[in-house]
């Protein structure tokens, strides 16, 4: 007997063939490689399992195949300047693979920084003392970056599902002074709205940072929106072997929900012949609300008051949902912030619509 391959996935980052393109990375792609556009950072942002790391990806695997890019991407934990100068460390055009610089004065300190090279160890001696000058990381990943640009190549920094730590902080920051410089670096991150908001919250205790990364926030922003609903059933017709009518009972089920289109199109791949779809339903469910397990608790306690109140009003409608508020004068606050945050759209005035398929019964059994 043969085995059927299920061609859904429920893997971040794999589109598989079901794959339905949505255009975020190919707007990138293009502006990237065109000598015409003066765009050089993107953020793409969407709640979990909208497909942000697909659209991650695909600009990732194009343009690595491209001779005169070199594209790096960086984990969101861990030192992003180090990494950088790790990779650009292995390229051919990087030469005096060991350098040192010396610093004369009475009285000496030495210290060493690693660089990781496919060609073997690469170290770089520092010799330092009382008048504070030093061999700087961050000098090293400028002068190699520009070193790139003066071989042809363009120098793109990925970030997949990036958050605000120390390190991104500093890695982003002196990405804005490359920036300055006229170099031909580009940076492409995904991520949470509210964690790409968070480096631009001033603190006091380095309140320069909000303004280093201006270059981040003016970047333009891209938010993956629910797939087409005429490619769901287009591609559930095509995948499932089901007629049009059975496509758009599927498609109702998902409000073209990135995750929730792979997840149900995996059951009913893999279904007996004498199940329904609604025999589906409790394993939909089941597999959905682990998901949004993550997402209810980063919601403040007025957030979630307010989408408790919007589903008890059941119309989508402001006047519904205010009678549900224990303060409707903030009802303009929270559907804003909460729009920000991908849970809603609203695409008719004094109306909102859900974006997470099967949420309010996750609600109403575990919230």
């Amino acid at each position: 007997m043969a085995i059927r391959i299920d061609p859904f996935t429920l893997t971040p980052g794999v589109a598989g063939k079901p794959y339905i393109d949505c255009g975020v990375a190919d707007e990138i792609i293009a502006n990237f490689k065109s000598d015409e556009s003066s765009k050089y950072v993107y953020k793409i942002t969407g709640l979990r399992g909208s497909g942000k790391s697909v659209e991650y990806s695909k600009v990732l695997q194009t343009l690595e195949k491209e001779k005169d890019w070199l594209v790096y991407p960086l984990a969101a934990e861990g030192s992003g300047i180090s990494a950088l100068i790790s990779y650009l460390s292995q390229e051919d055009f990087i030469d005096g693979k060991t350098s040192e610089i010396s610093i004369k004065t009475n009285a000496t300190t030495e210290g060493k920084l690693p660089i990781i090279s496919g060609k073997g160890s690469v170290e770089v001696t520092k010799t330092f003392a009382e008048n504070t000058s030093y061999y700087d990381k961050k000098a090293i990943l400028a002068k190699m970056i520009a070193k790139a640009n003066e071989k042809k190549r363009n120098v793109l920094i990925m970030i997949d599902d990036i958050s605000r730590t120390e390190s991104t902080v500093e890695l982003l920051s002196i990405l804005g002074t490359m920036f300055n410089r006229g170099r031909r670096v580009y940076l492409v991150v995904s991520g949470l709205s509210k964690n790409i908001e968070e480096f631009f919250t001033v603190r006091k205790d380095n309140e320069s940072v909000s303004k280093s990364l201006s270059f981040f926030r003016r970047g333009d922003t891209r938010e993956i929106k629910p797939l087409d609903k005429f490619s769901i059933v287009s591609n559930y017709e095509k995948y499932l072997g089901v007629d049009t009518m059975e496509a758009k009972k599927l498609y109702d089920m998902t409000l073209g929900y990135a995750y929730a289109y792979q997840v149900l199109g995996s059951l009913y791949f893999n279904k007996e012949k004498s199940e329904t779809l609604e025999n589906l339903v409790s394993d939909y469910e089941r597999i959905l609300f682990k998901s949004y397990n993550l997402d209810w608790p980063e919601l403040t306690d007025k957030e979630q008051d307010f989408i408790r109140s919007f589903y008890k009003g059941k119309t989508g409608k402001a006047k519904d949902t205010k009678k549900y508020m224990s303060n409707p004068n903030t009802y303009n606050v929270y559907r804003d912030r909460l729009i920000d945050k991908h849970f809603f759209s609203a695409n008719k005035r004094g109306y909102l619509e859900p974006k997470l398929p099967r949420f309010d019964k996750f609600i109403d059994i575990w919230c």
